[in-house]
């Protein structure tokens, strides 16, 4: 009655808060109809149509309110509703929070991983880059070293000049050593005595320093005190090296040491007199106008020149008006200069690098002073180029203008010259002419009385050449008809001589045929022999076969009547087959006699020495001595320890005789 009751009080509620909700859409519908049409509020014919519903559809209509008021009605056994488990939607909700927390977790690791990573990787990346430069820098040094030593060397002799300052700097380098090994000796070779002093003593008493032994708390504190008060010295130490360091450097960076070590530096400097240089008035020109001209050009190409130099100063005056360093510290210009030119232009994600390195040898410097110093960098550089290039090329100028009024000065000075040679020219070629002319005439008579000799020489040899073959063809005829006679004897003996070998081949011929066939004979009967052999040897093999094959089969019947012998007779038990085995019952049903074995009892036994055994040993007390008065590494020491027995003689197995001999 109960149920039904609060179900027909809440079927009430919900009918008037369906109700309500009704109204309420009406309402939410006049709402959405002024938000979403203005216009046509707006519009004159806005009031006609306020009742008309057609441009907004709502989602509910009558039939399906009336639905929900039944379902409504019906409650719990609605197959719509279902009753809420509040507690279980906690645990759910909790479950949910749970691994989403455990998601974030996660996702947190792999962001940190991921940041590691990338972190990893820029580091490997800088190593690589430092390691090229690091490579380049020490080809550099090593060069460097090897033009001093080589300039010491050529310079360091008997015979040069400079022998005696040369044997100087090489007794300052000496006492620079012995003092730099003194310095070694007096701080820090204490302090790696002191060291392994130390690890000696907490090897020795770490156990009373864990337990909290009086003695060894006490001895620990002092120690220290000691460590302490020698950091300390150390500090000290190298903060007056520090300062050495600093008034060094500003020495080298002060007066001429600044000259000799910033010699090579960017900024290019005019190193030559603007004007007419005095080589120009030097040279000879027998025309004043024209040289006084040309030197005009020197004034005027230098005005061109300045021009342009002033023209590019205040173009950059931005730049140069932060002063040589860009309004940066010494040191933060030269670190940023450094690391910046050790990454090249075609690396790949180069300004991300370059801005990673800078980030972290300049934390003090934020993105936007490193891109703008980067900009002013790249900007000075450009200016000092343009400036060194203007510079070259009015050196370039002025040299080319000198060389070109001195060429002028001598074509000058040449076609003068050239004037006068020529008329003296015209005078003696014309006695050279008359000369010439007189040699030739001389030489056409000389010719023509030649020619007429050599027409008679060339007569008289004529004659004598037909002579010459008239004779030749005699003697000609005469050798013709004694070769002619020769060859006829020749082929006569050659006739009778093939004659003569016909005869003996056709006797050979019959010789041989003779003997093929006596040949012939025995070779048949030395056929017939093989034949009778091989069949002997053919009846001796299958005789061998037949007897090898009874020698198997007799082989045969023995092994079987041993297989006989030893097989195997055996029932079958099929309750043994699934009985315990015998590893099985020991292993899972322990007898007595294995109670009394100890478990924690070693798996091996161990036998070394403990850290009080060693200790007590001689040899280790006078090697430690040894060590604190500094003779650990001298031939004495080890001549002492090699004399100091062992606390128990060796076993006369352990001795040796591979080193006998050594």
């Amino acid at each position: 009655m109960g149920d039904s009751a609060s179900g027909h009080r809440n079927g009430a509620d919900n009918d008037s808060q369906i109700g309500i909700g009704i109204c309420d859409g009406q309402n939410y519908v006049e709402k959405v109809n002024k938000v979403l049409h203005p216009s046509i509020m707006s519009s004159p014919s806005w009031p006609n149509r306020t009742m008309d519903t057609k441009p907004f559809i709502t989602q509910y209509t009558s039939d399906e309110s009336n639905r929900m008021q039944l379902r409504v009605n019906n409650g719990i056994r609605s197959n719509k509703y279902l009753p809420v488990d509040y507690d279980k939607l906690k645990l759910m909700a909790a479950e949910k929070k749970f691994s989403a927390q455990k998601s974030l977790l996660k996702v947190k690791k792999i962001e940190q991983m991921s940041k590691q990573s990338k972190e990893n990787l820029l580091l490997k990346q800088h190593k690589l880059i430092w390691q090229k430069e690091f490579m380049r820098l020490n080809n550099v040094r090593k060069r460097a070293q090897a033009e001093v030593e080589g300039h010491r060397r050529q310079n360091a002799t008997e015979g040069s000049g400079c022998c005696r300052m040369y044997e100087h700097f090489d007794l300052y380098e000496a006492s620079l050593d012995e003092e730099f090994a003194e310095f070694k000796m007096n701080t820090c070779d204490p302090v790696w005595n002191l060291r392994e002093d130390l690890q000696f003593w907490i090897q020795d008493n770490h156990e009373g320093i864990r337990m909290g032994d009086p003695e060894v708390v006490e001895k620990h504190a002092e120690i220290r005190q000691t460590i302490s008060q020698v950091k300390g010295q150390q500090n000290s130490i190298l903060q007056q090296l520090y300062n050495e360091q600093k008034c060094l450097e500003g020495e080298l960076s002060s007066g001429f040491l600044w000259e000799i070590t910033h010699g090579g530096s960017e900024t290019p400097h005019i190193d030559f007199a603007e004007g007419i240089p005095e080589e120009a008035f030097d040279l000879e020109c027998s025309d004043d106008e024209l040289k006084v001209t040309v030197l005009q050009e020197f004034i005027i190409l230098d005005e061109k020149f300045r021009e342009r130099l002033h023209f590019l100063e205040d173009e950059h005056s931005k730049i140069l008006s932060r002063g040589t360093h860009g309004g940066w510290s010494e040191e933060d210009h030269f670190c940023f200069v450094v690391n910046y030119d050790q990454y090249p232009r075609e690396l790949n994600n180069r300004r991300k690098l370059i801005m990673d390195r800078l980030r972290r040898h300049l934390p003090h410097k934020s993105r936007p002073e490193l891109v703008a110093h980067e900009e002013w960098c790249e900007s000075n550089k450009y200016f000092h180029e343009r400036k060194r290039a203007l510079v070259v090329a009015w050196r370039k100028g002025r040299s080319e203008l000198f060389s070109k009024a001195r060429n002028t000065f001598i074509e000058v000075e040449i076609a003068k010259e050239l004037v006068e040679v020529q008329a003296e020219y015209n005078r003696g070629q014309k006695k050279i002419r008359d000369e010439l002319y007189n040699k030739v005439r001389i030489w056409r008579e000389q010719k023509l009385e030649a020619m007429m000799l050599q027409e008679k020489m060339d007569a008289r040899r004529r004659e004598e050449a037909q002579e010459q073959r008239r004779m030749e063809a005699e003697k000609e005829k005469k050798r013709r008809a004694h070769e002619k006679e020769k060859v006829q004897k020749f082929s006569d003996d050659r006739t009778e001589k093939r004659r003569k070998q016909e005869e003996r081949d056709q006797e050979r011929m019959e010789e041989l045929r003779r003997l093929m066939e006596e040949q012939a004979v025995l070779d048949k009967e030395r056929v017939n022999y093989r034949k009778e052999q091989l069949d002997v040897k053919i009846s001796e093999r299958k005789l061998k076969e037949e007897q090898k094959a009874e020698d198997e089969l007799e082989k045969e019947r023995r092994l079987e009547a041993l297989r006989e012998q030893v097989r195997v007779i055996a029932e079958s038990d099929r309750v043994r087959m699934m009985q315990d085995t015998k590893a099985w019952q020991a292993k899972n049903n322990p007898s007595e006699e294995d109670e009394d074995i100890n478990i924690n009892k070693p798996l091996f036994e161990i036998n070394t020495f403990n850290s009080k055994q060693i200790t007590t040993d001689p040899r280790m007390r006078l090697e430690a001595k040894l060590r604190e008065a500094g003779l650990h590494n001298s031939p004495y020491a080890r001549q002492v320890m090699a004399g100091v027995p062992p606390p128990q003689p060796p076993r006369r197995d352990m001795k040796s005789t591979v080193f006998k001999y050594d």
